[in-house]
């Protein structure tokens, strides 16, 4: 009813130009996508002659507010908003004639023409959006709400000279209800900002709460300090909101009226967004101001259906070996994926949620591993042809870096305060580290046996062997060795990862063994027995009368970089999520392709869980059938991976 009511609002005319109601149309679909909720008020001003001219003018907003995702060159956000300051002031002289080719664009050039609307409004909107260019955080609450005045109460101001309603109280009535509503798109904008490395939270609000821009961006918003900044930015959305109606029941023109009242009053429609910011503050309170609460989203709150994992582009034509997301220090998100058809894959995850496939390049026989340097400029990978190159993707070169005697198993980056390197571990039973300048490596470690995992954070490298020895180094003062531990796996190690204590500090790691089983191992358990433990995962449920069941190969671990907990991916085609402080499932997933998943990871912000769907040559040449394809998916795991409340 609304949409037809907005759609053909000020269009009957017989002698209508269809172009016109195109454009119109246009603004619609615009604003119904983006700005839904404003889409939903306007469809309901009265009298319905306002609502063409007003969803032209939420359409320009979205339009500017949209600039900083659209570009990755602040001059080009430059030139675009440059374009619109020009449409402007083309709109408003009557001698310029210039051809108008954007639909937005001649919307705004006939209401400007129809209604004779001030252009300073219009100029301001498009200013503001110059602040956001850059992504420069604000130092304060004062200085947000400068920019709030500066970006959303100018629609406002808009929309009362389209009725005929300006008054001092009118403006001051749109000035509060501006600043509210538009703290709580800041706080209903922090997740998404904290997925492209942007933080719009006031500094001052985080050093009050110790916090950092980065604790944002890691994206944990349960954290009690975090969710007391929340609250301080709803309490002032609120502040601002009470002053909005107060001033509105004392204006004479409402004393009669109430905001809903069915009497045709176009100043009081014009302020519908009270009820949205109203309930939204409401809602948030109920949800204790936790931004991960589905109560808070828009519409309806019910269960949501079953999540549609996104499938990769152009994935690999062989077993996928390993999966590698870019680290935090890269803005964009960019995943890289190697294969045992000796190809390196980069692909791009865009903020819509869809991948671009990016760049590729080859070895001469199959890539084991791969893995990105801190800054996110170069990716390494370990190969069968017995040599680790180094790609530098911006110049887009390929170049060997390392070689071994026998294929390389693994490869990993070392950032420490003092050196850097590429640490290769091979199946020649050395473990080498390079400076990349240099053809001889810095060190080399020969160990009893074949090197089958190994896996890097910090200060702290681990490497497992074929006979199942444990090797822990500490890289500090460069690679020595810190600590030998057994096993608690009786058989095959297939994979090892290290997890982190709340500091983010490395404390342990577990390893995957065939044998469907995982050990959590800590470095320094004060009491091993009891710290230190396996768990069964990877099998298929016992079937009566025999009671048997199949056992598969955990191929690969991953720890949430927010939540600690873990996920397992295996052989028998399945992920599973779990809680190793509380020794829990979390989840585990039906097969997927009827095949095995060779790896699996997770993003830097914790929001993606990518894993790969190939045959992992468990069941030797006779299981490859060459008719299943090869699948590389994505899916958003932020609210899967969170432990489960304690009882």
């Amino acid at each position: 009813m609304i949409l037809r009511s907005v759609r053909y609002a000020s269009s009957t005319s017989k002698t209508a130009q269809k172009p016109l109601v195109d454009d119109y149309t246009y603004c619609i679909n615009s604003v119904r996508k983006s700005d839904h909720e404003n889409f939903l008020c306007t469809g309901l001003l009265r009298p319905t002659i306002l609502q063409r001219p007003a969803m032209a003018i939420r359409a320009l907003n979205v339009e500017l507010a949209s600039v900083r995702d659209q570009v990755s060159n602040t001059n080009i956000g430059q030139m675009r908003l440059q374009f619109w300051h020009d449409t402007i002031d083309a709109s408003t002289n009557k001698t310029d004639n210039r051809k108008i080719n954007h639909p937005v664009a001649r919307e705004i050039d006939l209401v400007l023409r129809l209604y004779q609307l001030s252009k300073l409004w219009f100029h301001r909107l498009i200013k503001s959006r110059q602040i956001t260019l850059h992504d420069m955080p604000f130092a304060d609450i004062e200085q947000l709400e400068s920019y709030l005045e500066q970006s959303i109460t100018p629609t406002y101001y808009l929309l009362l000279e389209l009725a005929k309603q300006r008054s001092l109280n009118a403006d001051h009535i749109a000035s509060h209800l501006g600043r509210s509503q538009g703290l709580i798109n800041i706080v209903r904008g922090v997740p998404y900002n904290a997925q492209k490395r942007r933080c719009f939270i006031p500094l001052s609000y985080l050093v009050e709460q110790n916090l950092s821009q980065q604790d944002v961006i890691n994206g944990d918003f349960t954290n009690e300090k975090f969710r007391q900044i929340i609250y301080q930015l709803c309490n002032r959305s609120c502040f601002h909101l009470r002053k909005s109606v107060e001033l509105f029941e004392q204006d004479k023109h409402f004393q009669k009226f109430n905001l809903l009242s069915s009497t045709n009053n176009s100043h009081r429609s014009l302020f519908l967004p009270i009820i949205v910011v109203y309930d939204y503050l409401k809602r948030i309170k109920t949800a204790d101001f936790d931004l991960t609460n589905k109560i808070i989203m828009f519409g309806s709150i019910a269960t949501p259906a079953a999540q549609k994992d996104v499938e990769v582009p152009q994935p690999p034509d062989d077993a996928i070996s390993c999966l590698k997301f870019s680290p935090a220090s890269v803005p964009q998100t960019y995943l890289i994926a190697s294969s045992w058809a000796n190809d390196i894959r980069c692909w791009e995850i865009q903020s819509n949620g869809q991948t671009v496939a990016k760049a590729m390049q080859k070895h001469d026989a199959p890539i084991l591993s791969c893995c990105w340097s801190e800054d996110g400029s170069k990716v390494f990978t370990a190969s069968c042809d017995k040599t680790a190159k180094m790609w530098d993707l911006q110049a887009n070169t390929f170049v060997q870096i390392a070689a071994h005697d026998q294929p390389i198993r693994t490869i990993h980056y070392i950032q420490r305060p003092s050196y850097s390197c590429v640490m290769t571990g091979s199946w020649d039973r050395t473990v080498k580290f390079w400076d990349m300048r240099q053809p001889t490596p810095l060190k080399q470690l020969t160990l009893p046996e074949r090197i089958y995992a190994a896996d890097v954070f910090g200060p702290m490298a681990v490497i497992t062997t074929a006979d199942r020895a444990i090797q822990i180094y500490s890289l500090d003062q460069g690679p020595t060795e810190y600590k030998k531990m057994e096993s608690l796996l009786k058989y095959q190690h297939r994979c090892v990862s290290i997890f982190t204590d709340k500091s983010r500090n490395p404390t342990g790691f577990a390893v995957g063994s065939i044998e469907g089983r995982v050990a959590i191992m800590y470095v320094e358990a004060a009491n091993p027995s009891a710290d230190n433990f396996t768990f069964k995962c990877h099998r298929s449920t016992p079937t009566a009368p025999v009671n048997t069941q199949d056992i598969f190969s955990v191929n690969d671990i991953a720890f949430h970089p927010v939540h600690g907990t873990l996920a397992t991916v295996g052989s028998d085609g399945r992920y599973s999520f779990w809680d190793k402080d509380d020794r829990t499932k979390l989840k585990t997933s039906d097969a997927i392709n009827d095949q095995p998943i060779t790896c699996c990871a997770f993003d830097a912000r914790g929001q993606l869980f990518a894993y790969a769907s190939s045959y992992d040559w468990h069941k030797g040449h006779e299981g490859n059938v060459q008719t299943k394809k090869n699948a590389i998916l994505l899916r958003q795991c932020f609210e899967e991976m969170k432990p489960k409340p304690k009882k």
